[in-house]
């Protein structure tokens, strides 16, 4: 186990020190723990950076999306032009992935291949059916 040191302010020291005594723990466990988190929040983002998408793929499925938008004044009808297209959007985090009906498996992020989630929701006047988040359609609503 390697042992490191390195210096730190007396005074954030001491914070840091009473703020790990109140939760009953050690300052070296949190050091360790946040140390942890932050090798796996690189090794996460890496891991998204490495997966490329086919340009080729990436500019039909652009064509397929902007063929559904051409046709479609609501959410519905997006999605049943884009299910007609072996294709359709699920909510994922603040917007939406679209996804090949056929597989299941996960192609892109709307604003990789169309309008970004808050752009739709502005063009149908409402969030997208069901989005797990829709406080974010409220304020792409509100906001000017």
């Amino acid at each position: 186990m390697a042992e490191t040191l390195f210096h730190c302010d007396d005074i954030l020291w001491t914070r840091f020190a009473a703020l790990c005594k109140a939760r009953d723990e050690t300052p070296g466990a949190v050091l360790r723990e946040i140390v942890r988190l932050e090798v796996k929040r690189h090794d996460s983002r890496k891991a998204r950076s490495d997966e490329v998408i086919d340009e080729r793929l990436l500019a039909r499925l652009r064509l397929l999306v902007a063929e559904a938008l051409s046709v479609s004044e609501s959410w519905g009808q997006l999605q049943r032009a884009l299910q007609d297209r072996g294709l359709t959007f699920v909510p994922s985090g603040g917007g939406l992935l679209l996804v090949d009906t056929a597989t299941g498996g996960h192609l892109a992020k709307s604003s990789q291949v169309g309008p970004p989630y808050l752009d739709l929701v502005r063009r149908f006047g409402a969030g997208f059916p069901g989005h797990p988040r829709p406080g974010l359609a409220v304020q792409a609503l509100t906001r000017p």
